[in-house]
């Protein structure tokens, strides 16, 4: 039976070692393939699937060290869409952990061998594989070419003629629904199977339904649901995160994003978002620690961007105020390896000016002032280069590091002639503007962030009018940040709600409101700004 259907099939094997290859080219040989290709090298498996379409991969996890793995490998191929639904992926490893199962999983590969395996067994896996592929191919031409009614109708078909495949089908019509903006219809499915086995997606679906209704509280109830009955189900974990931040509650957020990555630590994305949040959260030690694990973990991916080293090093200098030097010092030597690999790997002149800025202030903090003027002076030097072209990002991250290096003039020019360029562009005006107003020295970070907490301590105790000084004594300090701009907006709300505001906490009410009409909808705070602008609103009309 596998003959038949592997009759004239494109196959590709990737194994770190040759004979593991060779036993898997003579079974492909043994079952009538068209073509067998092998290969161990990431390029090269790139280079195959971008010029050949294969319908079957066998494809090894572990392919030697310092290289992309199998997972990565897999991750590359379906963000680059350089294989079709159609196509039939074994992920064969010798390592069996959690991490690395759940990791391999999450980029769904269609089947999971682990060695030693006999050759009955891939060949029993594989015609089941192939025997759905050949089943639900017209279903996946429909959703590779974007015919959704083609696709519901199908797969409608498909559910009703083979109950093996009903599951799989079910979670395709109502995914189909959802992109239609259909949630209606799509929403009946979820009901219906939310409670049966493997329709995990069904409770998923349901949560989207609730946020896209803004209905949060039902989300998170059917997300946490789900995790306590499914724990190894990660994208739960995700879209809990993000309801958390949609109720803001960034702290729950960052939690559980944590629990997520203590479960399966290897996904790049999740992992870059983590930090993300722990750096919102002000929590700068596990904002550069996931910073760094996001770098290392990135660097043989298709994640690897400077981006990471970047952020690395920005959320170090924010951590160190809170280090001895001897634990910057130590901290520091990784920084500036990640520092040496993106100068190497990426050529773009911006790159080079940002990784010795960075460099400068990293010196600065340990009091290296001779290594840091060396490496200040060079990125000057680069600076005053005319035919350098910067993007619009890098001009802004260049202009941040060189007015707190002390180059205040030389920055503040960068900026001026970025906002000449592109005066049209709002959020790159805001982002301009929290730069050259009013720099922030260290010793004001410190003190606006433990002003911060003192203020956000008396918000919970009920205490308003005091909660609004200090929040108000922590902008001063830190004029332009914008969780302390919506922490004290919302102070001053409830101060309202409460018929215990003044006229000059009214007063700034209107002020945050005009600078907040401004922040664009892709931004991540436009969200939680419209939740506190409609109590605004209403608290308005009811004093008029």
């Amino acid at each position: 039976m596998l003959d038949a259907v592997c009759y004239e099939k494109n196959i590709l094997i990737i194994d770190g070692i040759r004979q593991s290859r060779e036993i898997l080219k003579q079974f492909a040989q043994s079952i009538n393939a068209l073509r067998i290709d092998t290969s161990h090298h990431a390029p090269d498996i790139i280079s195959k699937c971008e010029n050949i379409d294969y319908e079957v991969i066998l494809l090894g996890y572990d392919l030697g060290e310092n290289r992309k793995n199998g997972q990565q490998i897999l991750e590359e191929l379906r963000v680059k869409n350089l294989i079709s639904r159609q196509c039939t992926i074994i992920m064969i490893t010798a390592e069996i952990t959690q991490s690395m199962v759940l990791a391999a999983l999450e980029h769904k590969p269609d089947d999971y061998l682990t060695k030693p395996y006999t050759l009955g067994e891939i060949s029993s896996r594989l015609e089941k594989c192939l025997l759905k592929k050949q089943a639900m191919a017209p279903i996946y031409n429909a959703m590779d070419n974007q015919n959704y009614n083609d696709v519901i109708s199908l797969s409608t078909s498909m559910a009703e003629m083979n109950p093996q495949y009903r599951s799989e089908c079910l979670g395709i019509i109502s995914r189909q629904y959802y992109e239609l903006e259909q949630y209606d219809l799509a929403k009946e499915i979820y009901l219906d199977y939310k409670n049966q086995e493997n329709c995990q997606w069904a409770v998923i679906g349901l949560s989207k339904i609730a946020i896209i209704n803004k209905d949060y509280l039902t989300a998170k109830n059917y997300l946490k649901t789900l995790i306590e009955e499914y724990p190894h189900y990660l994208s739960s974990y995700d879209w809990l995160a993000k309801t958390y931040q949609l109720l803001e509650e960034p702290i729950k957020a960052e939690e559980t994003l944590e629990k997520a990555i203590s479960i399966s630590p290897r996904s790049v994305p999740r992992l870059k978002r983590y930090a993300d949040q722990c750096l919102s959260n002000q929590n700068f030690e596990k904002a550069t620690n996931a910073y760094k694990n996001t770098h290392d973990l990135a660097y043989h991916s298709i994640h690897r961007k400077p981006e990471n080293t970047i952020n690395f090093a920005e959320a170090l200098l924010e951590y160190s105020d809170q280090l001895s030097t001897y634990q910057i010092k130590q901290l520091k030597n990784k920084a500036f390896d990640a520092l040496k690999k993106m100068t190497r790997d990426f050529k773009q002149p911006e790159i080079k000016v940002l990784s010795l800025l960075l460099t400068s202030r990293l010196h600065n903090k340990v009091k290296d002032f001779s290594l840091s003027l060396t490496a200040l002076n060079e990125a000057e030097r680069l600076l005053k280069k005319e035919d350098s072209d910067y993007s619009a990002k890098g001009t802004l991250s260049i202009a941040k590091h060189l007015i707190s290096l002390n180059k205040k003039e030389m920055g503040k020019n960068l900026i001026h002639t970025l906002a000449e360029s592109t005066p049209d562009d709002t959020e790159l005006m805001l982002e301009i503007s929290k730069i050259i107003e009013q720099p922030i020295t260290d010793k004001n970070k410190i003190e606006a962030q433990s002003a911060l907490e003192i203020g956000t301590n008396l918000y919970r105790t009920g205490q308003y009018k005091l909660a609004i000084d200090k929040l108000t004594q922590a902008l001063t300090l830190f004029p332009y940040h914008i969780g302390i701009k919506l922490n004290l907006y919302q102070a001053i709300i409830v101060a309202m709600e409460h018929s215990t505001i003044r006229d000059k906490d009214a007063i700034k009410a209107k002020l945050l409101t005009r600078e907040f009409n401004q922040l664009s909808v892709n931004s991540e705070s436009y969200f939680r700004y419209q939740k506190l602008k409609k109590r605004y609103d209403d608290l308005i009309k009811e004093n008029n």
